[in-house]
């Protein structure tokens, strides 16, 4: 009786919640939109950037800025679109067998977080 007790005592500490309120637990999602609008919550607009590339790492997101290719059709010359800032995450589904890789974009200007959007794609 002491060992279960003892073990209980040891493992509940790692059965709380993450009190982090800022936490994304992917496994809660199972669509873009849902995943979309907690963030919007989360991350309104107006936020820095810094501070949304933050939340994002705190919950496992991998986060680098992009920026699109963009073509100018009169001179046919190659230039760099607006930079956004795109996070990703992959989580285990289907008993291990395929995965589900998330990819989250903030477009932002001078003033902050301005659109997130946010889907997944299922891989092998």
């Amino acid at each position: 009786m002491r060992v279960v007790a003892a073990a209980v005592v040891l493992l509940a500490p790692g059965c709380k919640k993450n009190p982090d309120p800022a936490y994304i637990d992917i496994a809660d999602f199972n669509s873009g939109k849902q995943l979309t609008d907690t963030l919007k919550r989360l991350i309104p607009v107006g936020t820095r950037v810094p501070l949304a590339w933050q939340t994002m790492q705190t919950s496992g997101f991998k986060c680098a800025e992009r920026s699109l290719t963009t073509v100018d059709t009169t001179t046919h010359k190659l230039g760099s679109g607006p930079p956004y800032l795109e996070c990703d995450i992959s989580s285990r589904i289907d008993y291990g067998m395929r995965r589900r890789v998330w990819t989250v974009e903030f477009h932002y200007d001078s003033a902050g977080v301005n659109d997130i959007l946010a889907g997944y794609q299922i891989q092998p």
